[in-house]
């Protein structure tokens, strides 16, 4: 198994109580904004901000870790300012382009090998990824879990847990169709991205969820939104993600159908908006996390009968 040595606390044992903070959620940057680039805040600013907040890790972007490194941070830097607040990098993202079969199929395997140095260097949980392409330019279903599969079987030798997220606008546009290539593929450290946005903005069918055993649900991502979607679905999910329980959706009930299907997967709490990205680091952990557990105390979520 790859890795390293000494990556830190808390890299892989998040616990079902714990907290992550999404790389957008205190990054102060836009999905899809400064490519190549690292975030706005500093990477000892998030990692300072999120243990004070009380998150026990932080999600990163492989952009950023790219830039980080481009500029002269070495892995062991890194590591040493997650060390030195107690918390860790449990997730990194974004692989996609992976169901391709154009030129985009080598760029996603050279961004897969990205992905893999990042999490050596974190010891990270999973890694996330998903299809961003419209449902015209997917694939056969055969050949997306074959593909999915080599995935599983290549992150297994880094360590690493696999998050197939499912978006409304894509060629895997719900719960059902993400398990569906996850369960044909077999490969035990493959599952569910399960981010509430997706869930709501698209099918809302609970019973696509209740279909997951709930050992798949690698990861569940936490925010709210609007009434009615501003713009597409795209701009609606970069820029106007609002914080848990200032938005529509039923939060209290899928944390409360989460507790009843057993899940005990990290939650990761990602707002993607201008208003979070204009707000100062430590008021964008702050505020994120404390809108979060309001939430899930109002649901009872994951306190036991």
């Amino acid at each position: 198994m790859s890795g390293t040595a000494d990556i830190g606390p808390h890299a892989r044992d998040i616990g079902p109580h714990d907290l992550v903070a999404g790389y957008y959620t205190i990054s102060g940057s836009r999905a899809g904004a400064g490519e190549g680039e690292a975030a706005r805040a500093s990477f000892e600013a998030r990692v300072a901000a999120a243990a004070h907040a009380g998150y026990a890790g932080l999600g990163i972007l492989i952009d950023d870790y790219d830039a980080l490194r481009a500029r002269g941070r070495s892995d062991a830097d890194l590591r040493g300012i997650l060390q030195d607040h107690g918390i860790g990098v449990p997730e990194v993202e974004f692989l996609y382009h992976w169901t391709c079969t154009d030129e985009r199929e080598a760029f996603s395997r050279a961004l897969e090998d990205r992905l893999y140095r990042a999490a050596d260097a974190f010891g990270a949980h999973h890694v996330n990824m998903g299809d961003v392409n419209p449902p015209g330019e997917m694939p056969p279903l055969e050949l997306a879990v074959e593909r999915f599969a080599a995935i599983c079987d290549r992150a297994v030798e880094h360590g690493l847990q696999v998050a197939l997220e499912f978006l409304p606008w894509s060629g895997i546009p719900d719960a059902a169709t993400a398990w569906d290539i996850v369960r044909t593929a077999g490969r035990p450290n493959g599952g569910i991205n399960l981010d509430v946005w997706h869930h709501f903005r698209g099918a809302a069918d609970d019973d696509m969820l209740r279909a997951i055993p709930a050992e798949r649900i690698v990861c569940v991502a936490i925010s709210d939104a609007d009434p009615e979607v501003v713009g597409d679905l795209i701009e609606d999910t970069t820029r106007r993600r609002r914080l848990p329980g200032e938005g529509s959706f039923d939060l209290v009930g899928f944390l409360r159908l989460l507790d009843e299907m057993g899940i005990a997967a990290p939650v990761t709490v990602e707002i993607l908006s201008d208003e979070q990205n204009a707000r100062p680091t430590d008021e964008a952990a702050r505020v994120a996390i404390a809108a979060t557990r309001a939430v899930m105390q109002q649901a009872g979520f994951r306190e036991g009968p």
